[in-house]
């Protein structure tokens, strides 16, 4: 679909505004974003910028369906069908999607992208992820890791059994606080977060090389220890007891903040011949 001007409609009416300016437009897919579990469309006129962004969440049981040969009719669930006739100049076939998703929304390029995206948490499989946005989101929360991992605002993308099997492998309990994780233990739960959801991506399977799970829905673990299960943020959650410990008194972790590297923004340098008179003095 993408760079293929789009004729659009709404089967079920329920985004009949948005295929109407999606066709008003232009109707050409110029370009698609992904962050986490938010899909970005955007069109506008062919070699031209997007006027009007699509956001989609598919939720649990979304669809996006694209057909090269025998369309299957729409259903009630069918938010929007988007058709692109053959080009026999460019060779491309005639095509015909059809999406069904818990949110579709539309909106300008500010609206519907940038500020959202402002909100969100980095991505671990965007190439521009940057973990240090995760770390100081975590330094300046109550919440605990497990929690947090599930805020997309804090990172974009992480479902529920990433979240089970990563803290698993980094040792770390869910109902930690996330202020109370060092630097270290943050950033090593970044690398397997994103090497995790890496080898998921790459194999098409969320248990990426592991045969399976080695914490989520186990009674024990991969390392012998029983499994504790309960529910945190509307949604199971589970602890190797062996692997995982919570410690209820550690204190939060002070954060250290950053430092403008250079000195040409420095003010009020001490003379040399002063600064050499108290190296003297104090025999420095």
């Amino acid at each position: 679909l993408l760079g293929r001007r789009l004729s659009a409609t709404s089967p079920n009416g329920r985004f009949k505004a948005g295929a109407s300016a999606i066709v008003e437009a232009g109707g050409v897919l110029l370009r698609i974003e992904v962050h986490g579990k938010n899909m970005f469309y955007f069109f506008g006129r062919a070699n031209g910028q997007p006027t009007v962004v699509m956001h989609v969440h598919f939720g649990m049981a979304g669809r996006f369906g694209v057909y090269k040969a025998k369309e299957p009719d729409t259903t009630d669930k069918t938010r929007l069908r988007l058709e692109a006739a053959e080009d026999t100049k460019r060779g491309l076939p005639a095509l015909a999607a059809h999406l069904s998703a818990m949110t579709v929304q539309y909106g300008s390029l500010e609206q519907m992208y940038e500020r959202m995206v402002q909100k969100l948490g980095p991505d671990p499989l965007r190439e521009d992820a940057d973990p240090e946005r995760f770390i100081a989101r975590c330094a300046t929360t109550r919440k605990s890791i497990g929690l947090a991992l599930m805020d997309q605002g804090f990172l974009a993308g992480v479902g529920n059994i990433y979240r089970s099997e990563t803290l698993y492998q980094a040792g770390i309990h869910p109902e930690q606080a996330a202020n109370t994780l060092t630097r270290g233990e943050l950033m090593r739960l970044w690398t397997i977060i994103v090497r995790d959801m890496q080898d998921g991506f790459r194999l098409g399977s969320i248990w990426g090389k592991k045969k399976g799970p080695a914490c989520y829905g186990r009674e024990v673990s991969a390392c012998g220890g029983s499994v504790r299960a309960w529910t945190m943020g509307g949604r199971n959650v589970y602890a190797c007891s062996k692997r995982q410990q919570l410690d209820v008194d550690r204190q939060p972790v002070q954060p250290v903040g950053t430092a403008r590297p250079g000195t040409s923004h420095i003010r009020r340098v001490v003379p040399a011949a002063v600064a050499e008179a108290r190296k003297r003095k104090t025999g420095e």
